[in-house]
């Protein structure tokens, strides 16, 4: 297990869960944008997991692509598959329109953000524990 890589994603994973508290908490709510922070953030997390079991991730976001190449069985997987719901919000709030990219999802609630926040934060702190991280 290479613990700089670790860190190095971890750090990313910290930036995007910042950028998820301003989004939501900060003097101009965002929810759409935290909601597509909460998919990096998520993706982050699976790459780290990938990165600590010795695969290199690969350059996509699809959580799904990334929850399968975790190891059969991995006990992170079912947590982060009931998140991959997320990727709706990897580009439809940031490139709206049909064509290329799908019409965007409806805008989500600050409440709904809020509990994915809260879900990823577990998550996360499941991942340092699998790790042996401190949290």
């Amino acid at each position: 297990m290479d613990d700089k890589a670790l860190q190095a994603w971890l750090a990313v994973v910290e930036r995007d869960m910042k950028a998820i508290r301003n989004n939501l908490y900060g003097p101009e709510p965002e929810p759409s944008m935290a909601a597509y922070h909460c998919q990096q953030a998520v993706e982050k997390l699976l790459k780290t997991v990938l990165v600590a079991t010795g695969v290199m991730p690969p350059k996509s976001h699809d959580l799904d692509l990334l929850i399968a190449r975790l190891p059969t069985e991995h006990p992170i997987a079912p947590r982060a598959r009931a998140l991959s719901h997320l990727v709706v919000f990897l580009s439809g709030p940031r490139y709206p329109g049909p064509g290329i990219f799908n019409d965007p999802p409806d805008d989500p609630s600050v409440e709904e953000v809020v509990g994915w926040l809260g879900e990823i934060e577990s998550l996360r702190a499941d991942i340092l524990r699998f790790l042996g991280l401190p949290s």
